[in-house]
């Protein structure tokens, strides 16, 4: 009988290639991918800081723009309210727009010298200003809207003598943005937008032979004008 050999023989393992990062050499690259993208998210992050801050930006200037709009807005109101009421016979106006309480000016006076330039002017008292005065609400409000202006707008009129007896009217107004907030010491703006406009008018009375006794005076001549540098900042 023969008898077979079933015995298994082993064979060495096949050796694989090793790869350049298995060698165990430190090489320059080695980390590189890391540090490159690194500095991508740092570029990346520095740029949406500079977006969102330009954005910031021109939100904020859009409504500083929008501010002063309403404020002189609401300074044209008061300013046409008061020459409205000016151009009214004496005793039809309103009480501090009546002839008695207007101040009178020199011609060409500073601001400094007028009435309308002095802090105190402006401020509850009304200081040596007894023509201050503030418009209805009625009159730049809607009826449609239950929206209410916390600082309404204000006026304040003096009168000038010109040479022939004739009288101009220097009419000073100023108006309030929404959201206005002034500083309690000395009135200055810290918040919202406050705009300042003054109108010098001259009026020429109704002629008697064509007009009633007492009829409204009519404006000849009109100069308006933006304060860029008031009493009150």
């Amino acid at each position: 009988m023969v008898q077979a050999d079933f015995s298994l023989t082993l064979l060495p393992a096949p050796r694989l290639p090793r790869s350049r990062g298995q060698t165990g050499i430190r090489t320059p690259q080695a980390g590189l991918a890391l540090v490159v993208v690194l500095v991508l998210l740092v570029v990346i992050g520095l740029s949406s800081a500079s977006a969102l801050r330009s954005a910031t930006s021109a939100e904020q200037a859009g409504n500083n723009m929008r501010l002063q709009y309403l404020a002189q807005q609401y300074a044209e109101a008061a300013l046409r309210y008061c020459e409205a009421e000016l151009l009214k016979p004496d005793g039809q106006r309103v009480a501090t727009l009546r002839q008695a309480n207007l101040p009178e000016v020199a011609v060409g006076a500073s601001a400094a010298q007028s009435v309308w330039g002095q802090a105190a002017s402006w401020g509850p008292a009304g200081g040596g200003a007894a023509s201050k005065t503030r418009p209805p609400e009625a009159w730049f409000s809607s009826s449609l809207s239950a929206f209410s202006l916390p600082f309404g707008p204000e006026c304040l009129a003096e009168q000038q003598l010109l040479p022939g007896e004739q009288r101009a009217l220097v009419i000073t107004a100023r108006g309030f943005s929404p959201g206005y907030l002034a500083d309690p010491l000395n009135g200055s703006t810290k918040a919202g937008a406050v705009v300042w406009l003054q109108s010098i008018v001259l009026l020429v009375d109704a002629p008697a032979t064509t007009e009633p006794a007492g009829a409204a005076r009519r404006i000849s001549d009109r100069l308006w004008q933006r304060i860029i540098n008031p009493p009150i900042r």
